[in-house]
């Protein structure tokens, strides 16, 4: 009986011990799995959290609570601000994808949509295009003074289109300050009458605020004769109350006639006496500059280049109809436009503006192929 028992007990004793080694067998590999998932979680949850905080506080417009632009001065002595950023390296890559900056100088020739003003030894090609979601033509006036009529105005490129509604995304809060603050300076609550503030608020509200997309293309022989003649020089329509110029490709440089205030200076307006001075401004690939080009004298300076080192840029301005621009003209008042530049030029001095990355366009450009 005992040495039965002792069997039995040996043979439990055995059968335990086995299922004990399997059980640990199969343990370890799934421990193993489980621990190193763990791992991961714990590893990628704060980088990736941490990350996208970092790019929505540095990406992200805002107001600053003191001037960190200084205001200059312009065609009779009116304020605007002139604000200098850039495109970083992998965006102006992506930008130079799109087919009109990158095709070959035989199928720009044959771009029917783009305005010809070829007179050799001077290449100038200019394209006019809107920057809204829709794929669909804008029915709005070119923003050329020598056409200025009204046509249905096709859209840019997805990915240039996207840019720009990205920015506008991007510096929302900084804009809809703007509007605000138009709003308040504007008279229309007292007389129910519309004048330039209220119009050019109700355009930012609309989201027509750069979206009028002017793709200038330049090669061949430098224009400094006009220069120099004063030919070249110009101030712009109503639609550049905001511009912003973003150079892709070659060089170029802004010259306009501003009086320049100090950056240290507490005085917000010119001194009596004081000139405008001409001033230089070198665009290179993937500068961009936001400045009222409506009021400032200013001309553009190319270099003699071939096709390889052309110079393009896109100006981006208000989208507006004939009417609606002739309404903005016939609505004004000296003291209704003074509130108006003045607003602009006191918010764009506080405007954190940013450029957005590759990441919140190529967003936008999704956003717009699911719309």
């Amino acid at each position: 009986m005992v040495l039965k028992e002792n069997r039995k007990g040996s043979s439990q004793s055995y059968n335990y011990n086995r299922l004990r080694v399997i059980i640990a067998f199969i343990s370890l590999p799934l421990g193993f799995i489980i621990f190193t998932f763990a791992i991961r979680i714990r590893s990628y949850e704060p980088t990736t959290n941490s990350n996208n905080e970092q790019a929505s506080t540095k990406l992200v417009g805002s107001l600053a609570d003191i001037p960190i632009h200084q205001i200059d001065y312009g065609v009779q002595s009116t304020p605007l601000v002139m604000i200098r950023t850039s495109l970083d390296e992998e965006l102006l890559k992506r930008f130079l994808e799109e087919h009109l900056y990158s095709c070959a100088e035989e199928e720009l020739n044959n771009t029917q949509e783009l305005d010809n003003r070829v007179k050799e030894p001077v290449y100038v090609y200019e394209g006019y295009y809107h920057s809204l979601q829709t794929s669909k033509n804008v029915f709005s006036r070119n923003p050329n003074p020598l056409i200025g009529k009204d046509h249905h105005k096709p859209a840019a490129g997805p990915f240039t289109r996207a840019f720009f509604d990205a920015f506008r995304v991007v510096n929302k809060d900084i804009f809809d300050s703007l509007r605000e603050r138009l709003l308040e300076a504007s008279a229309f609550k007292e007389t129910q009458k519309e004048d330039v503030s209220y119009m050019l608020a109700k355009w930012i509200e609309q989201g027509h605020h750069f979206g009028d997309l002017s793709v200038q293309i330049h090669y061949g022989s430098g224009n400094e004769q006009k220069l120099v003649s004063g030919q070249a020089w110009h101030t712009d329509a109503a639609n550049s109350l905001l511009h912003l110029a973003v150079t892709l490709r070659g060089e170029r440089v802004l010259h306009s006639k501003r009086i320049q205030s100090s950056k240290d200076s507490t005085i917000r307006r010119p001194i009596r006496g004081q000139q405008p001075v001409e001033v230089l401004e070198k665009q290179n690939p993937g500068d961009a500059y936001l400045s009222s080009s409506t009021l400032m004298r200013h001309a553009p300076q190319f270099f003699d280049t071939d096709y390889e080192s052309r110079s393009i840029a896109i100006h981006a301005r208000f989208l507006y109809t004939s009417a609606e621009v002739n309404k903005f003209y016939s609505v004004r008042t000296n003291d209704s436009w003074d509130k108006m530049t003045n607003v602009l030029a006191n918010t764009l001095s506080i405007a954190d503006i940013q450029i957005p990355s590759l990441a919140q366009v190529e967003s936008q450009l999704l956003h717009m192929h699911l719309s």
